[in-house]
């Protein structure tokens, strides 16, 4: 026999359907964190990319200002790019910056020339103007604070500086004011400033915010805000889709297959098979639903057979009752007419009627006893076949002798092992023998053989009874265990030998074959489950 060799996906589909159900579940939510992972991932990607577009769009036409400081230089009417000067641990800073040329600071990222762009937006980097400032809404000018009197902060506990924007428009009026009113520079600063018209020192200085949100356009926002939505909503589809599959896959199918079985089996349809279903706890309530399926059509079968043997039975009963009825009709009529007569009954009449009577009541006592062999329970008890073998050889020897001490008896037990241990009810398999013997004798000319074997590896036991009468006819092979069968019946035998030998054999397991041996002669053969009982 050629072995069927399984590839690869074979054997993952059969470990995956064989896998418990927390393992596949853990399977199944790994999977959906992963998926939701890399899809969050392309997806706020997807997101991010139309963000950098949109907002690069957005920021055409500005510039990405510097921050400050700067200071306001009333001559020009201009704010020009400084740096701090801090003189002492107080707020004593010192303001400076170049009208000709712009000083600046070493940063990662300037624009000193108008030759750098921001990477994010695609907007220029440079300093801030008033102009710019008056025409674009998203830049505000701030005060840098510094320089306050002792009297300011007396005035406001401690803390003088208040972040407030400044109009452009006011601020030449502010800060003329704030100059005015704070520590002044020192003269060594000034002398700075007057030796060379290109700088220009002061006590306030500024900076420019600039909102980046305000050039945020409404779909901007949703993408923004859908990127840092995008993995929990992810996740929670993910996860209702991915449970959605578990739940239809390894638990819904498995339900459904179980309900339909159920159905099936309430309407008594049990001409199917369980089909496989995944997991392993699912595989092995199939099995138990396969083994419960298989027990109830066994008895399914059984009763119907019952069922069928009594219908049988009842049949066979009424057709053989119709004799003695008929007879104990006539007779009955044929004395009421002598009656009529006033004729006497004569006794002939009498003991034809009694034995009508008589032949009634065997019926009915058999009937009865039919009855109650079906109901029978086998009660197995432990033998051991050589010791139990020749028991059974002196019982058989002793029944043929008393039946007809003329015929000549032989047993074959060659085929036993005598120290075979056998699991029997030892009164119901020599009822079966009794019954098998004297039907022998009845046919037996001259002889009368036993026979036994023991299948050991199948726990069968074997009885094989022959004579060497004339053999059963075919109707007797065919119909010859069927109830109240016989090709001559009397008072006493109304057919039921070998359908007590039939019923009885079931009841142990086993089975009945009729048959005629080569050299003439009936052959009934009978088999027993003998095994060990579990």
């Amino acid at each position: 026999m050629r072995r069927r060799h399984t590839g690869l996906g074979d054997r993952v589909r059969a470990w995956w359907d064989t896998m418990p159900l927390m393992r596949s579940f853990f399977l199944y939510a790994a999977a959906c964190v992963l998926v939701s992972i890399v899809a969050s991932l392309l997806l706020m990607a997807t997101f991010m990319s139309a963000y950098d577009v949109l907002q690069r769009k957005a920021w055409e036409g500005h510039v990405d200002v510097e921050g400050g400081p700067y200071i306001y230089d009333a001559q020009e009417d201009e704010l020009v790019p400084a740096f701090t000067i801090d003189l002492s641990t107080t707020d004593r800073i010192v303001f400076l910056g170049l009208r000709s040329e712009t000083p600046y600071e070493q940063k990662p990222v300037d624009y000193y020339g108008g030759s750098l762009y921001n990477a994010e937006t695609g907007a220029p980097i440079g300093y801030a103007t008033l102009e710019m400032v008056r025409d674009d809404p998203s830049l505000t000018i701030f005060d840098w604070g510094g320089n306050y009197t002792e009297q300011d902060y007396l005035e406001t506990n401690g803390h003088p500086y208040v972040s407030t924007t400044i109009d452009a428009a006011d601020l030449a009026d502010y800060d003329a004011r704030e100059r005015a009113e704070r520590v002044a520079v020192d003269g060594e600063f000034l002398s700075l400033e007057q030796a060379n018209s290109d700088f220009i020192v002061s006590n306030v200085g500024y900076y420019v915010s600039q909102y980046d949100s305000m050039l945020e356009t409404p779909l901007m926002f949703a993408l923004r805000v859908a990127t840092g939505l995008t993995p929990f909503v992810m996740l929670v589809v993910l996860s209702i889709m991915f449970f959605r599959r578990f739940y239809r896959r390894r638990i819904g199918v498995p339900l459904a297959i179980f309900c339909d079985v159920a159905g099936r089996v309430a309407h008594q349809d049990l001409d199917f098979v369980t089909p496989k279903v995944p997991g392993r706890e699912f595989s092995q309530l199939g099995t138990a639903f396969e083994k419960m399926r298989v027990s109830l059509e066994e008895s399914q079968r059984e009763l119907w057979r019952t069922a069928e043997e009594r219908r049988r039975l009842n049949a066979a009963f009424a057709h053989d009752l119709r004799t003695p009825v008929t007879v104990l009709k006539g007779t009955i009529e044929m004395a009421q007419m002598r009656a009529a007569r006033g004729e006497a009954v004569e006794e002939e009449t009498l003991r034809t009627l009694g034995g009508q009577v008589e032949r009634l009541e065997s019926y009915a006592q058999a009937m009865s006893g039919i009855a109650k062999l079906e109901d029978r329970t086998v009660e197995r008890t432990p033998v051991v076949a050589g010791t139990w073998g020749a028991e059974l050889r002196r019982q058989a020897q002793d029944y043929v002798s008393a039946a007809r001490p003329e015929l000549g008896f032989g047993v074959d037990m060659q085929g036993v092992s005598p120290q075979a241990e056998l699991s029997v009810d030892r009164s119901l398999v020599e009822e079966v023998l009794g019954n098998l013997l004297s039907n022998a004798c009845v046919h037996a000319r001259g002889r009368v053989a036993l026979t036994m074997r023991l299948d050991d590896g199948r726990g069968l036991l074997t009885l094989r009874v022959s004579d060497d009468g004339d053999g059963f006819s075919p109707e007797a092979l065919r119909r010859g265990c069927e109830p109240f069968f016989g090709e001559a019946k009397d008072a006493e035998h109304f057919g039921l030998g070998l359908n007590i030998v039939q019923t009885l054999t079931r009841l142990h397991g086993g089975t009945v074959e009729l048959a005629n041996a080569d050299e003439g002669g009936g052959v009934v053969t009978v088999t027993f489950d003998v095994g060990k009982a579990a």
